[in-house]
């Protein structure tokens, strides 16, 4: 717990400066802009993990201390591939903007990202044995830097008319300020070697990889191939959707996420913990996704058209964004469940999960763009999270943990709340300045509902912090 509040308390100003960036450049930038930056953040992430094995995720969830040899072949491994996966990249980049119609600009993006994940290779050490030690206070640290020099430096260049070369310079100069702090908050001397003992590790670095190829694959990839179907300008609808819907996913649930497989993988012996974590990690990010998300779908139309340069540009995004929004609800529960599964070292049985998401993804998407156009491609999203039934099945063969009690007093609370905000947005939001106020009211209605029925909970969990009511 304290260690999901260190990464959610010291991220939030930063993350108010990542969302001001958000709204910067979709007020500056066009729809097709946006769409070219989705496709080609979509590649980088394609190729990323084509050059990770996975040995990361190994080493934190070994039982076993780690040795020396252990690290050094993690950080060679990782570093020898990346480097190579570059000038690959750099080799066959007119094929690439051949095939993906990209302009100049997109192209010097895309150089500039897959070089990143070499520099990536640098922080990979000093991050695994502090997510070992649940020592997140620390991690924040160099990842604040990194992300408030990206988003002022995207900031200033959009407001300059840099266009897509402001993404290019942003990643670049944060990626490489970034590297000193994470050796200062956590010194490690650099070296290169591979051991034998250590490179068994790949079988479980592998099969956690080979999922997360999947889950590239079912994601990404999807949107890589997108621009042989759609306009640059329809991704954009997309890429605004996804983005705004799950900007919260990623501040808490992440979080979350990150703290409990380091947390899970350490006590995974200890199943009556594990019960009680995973069933506090369930209300906790319910609690917290649940309002926001549905309080989103319900102002969504009203925040376009109130917000200035929203209107007349990204109205189109409206029915994806409320797709978007409900699979990132069905996803922040999916996401704790997994972690359950892979920090107890099921692997198989979430690649065979990811296995099944890919195969419908990959269905359901054509299906529905047919139907749907653009907007299909939110609607096969959500449609492949309601599988979560039978991920609840899967851990309750691990762990008895209660799913639906867990969840359902912040969902009652939320559905409340949102069909408050529905019918106050459409009595008395005018302007933006009146929209601001009933999601104030709705927030207030939440929490007070909240509070009524899950007192015990909410005072179980701030007694943990100290704090009692």
């Amino acid at each position: 717990m304290r260690g999901v509040a260190a990464l959610i308390s010291r991220t939030f100003f930063l993350n108010i400066i990542s969302f001001a960036s958000f709204l910067v450049i979709t007020s500056v930038l066009a729809a097709s802009e946006i769409g070219i930056y989705t496709a080609v953040i979509a590649i980088q992430r394609v190729i990323a993990f084509f050059t990770d094995f996975g040995l990361g995720a190994a080493l934190v969830q070994k039982k076993e201390e780690l040795r020396k040899e252990d690290i050094t072949t993690t950080f060679t491994v990782q570093a020898l591939v990346t480097i190579a996966i570059f000038f690959l990249v750099v080799i066959f980049l007119n094929q690439f903007a051949i095939f993906f119609k990209l302009n100049t600009d997109a192209q010097n993006l895309l150089l500039v990202l897959v070089f990143t994940i070499f520099l990536s290779s640098f922080k990979t050490i000093p991050s695994i044995l502090l997510e070992r030690t649940l020592n997140f206070g620390k991690l924040v640290f160099p990842q604040i830097i990194e992300s408030l020099t990206f988003n002022v430096i995207l900031i200033g260049l959009t407001l300059a008319g840099y266009g897509i070369s402001s993404f290019t310079w942003a990643f670049l100069v944060s990626s490489l300020v970034g590297i000193p702090f994470y050796y200062l908050v956590n010194p490690w001397k650099i070296s290169l070697g591979i051991d034998k003992k250590s490179l068994n590790y790949l079988k479980y670095g592998i099969q956690f990889q080979a999922k997360n190829i999947l889950g590239t694959i079912k994601d990404d990839l999807l949107i890589v191939i997108l621009p042989l179907f759609l306009s640059f300008t329809q991704i954009g609808y997309i890429g605004f959707a996804q983005r705004l819907a799950f900007y919260i996913f990623r501040y808490v649930v992440d979080s979350v996420t990150k703290v409990t497989f380091s947390a899970y993988s350490r006590a995974q012996h200890d199943l009556v913990f594990l019960k009680t974590a995973i069933e506090k990690s369930l209300f906790f990010v319910s609690a917290s996704m649940f309002p926001i998300l549905f309080g989103l779908i319900a102002v969504a139309p009203y925040l376009i058209k109130f917000y200035p340069n929203w209107s007349n540009k990204w109205e189109p995004a409206t029915f994806s964004i409320i797709f978007f929004c409900l699979n990132a609800a069905v996803s922040s529960l999916s996401g704790i469940l997994v972690n359950v599964l892979d920090s107890t070292g099921k692997v198989k049985v979430t690649l065979r999960l990811m296995v099944l998401w890919t195969i419908l993804i990959w269905i359901l998407t054509p299906l529905f763009i047919h139907f749907y156009g653009y907007n299909g491609v939110s609607v096969a999203s959500f449609l492949v999270t309601t599988t979560i039934v039978y991920t609840v099945f899967l851990v309750k063969k691990i762990v008895n943990f209660k799913f639906l009690p867990s969840i359902i007093k912040p969902l009652i609370a939320s559905i409340l709340m949102t069909v408050a905000v529905f019918s106050l947005s459409n009595l008395f939001a005018k302007d933006f300045l009146s929209l601001i106020f009933v999601i104030l009211t709705g927030g207030v209605l939440y929490i007070t509902g909240l509070f009524i029925m899950a007192k015990k909970e909410l005072r179980d969990g701030l007694v943990k912090f100290g704090i009692r009511l």
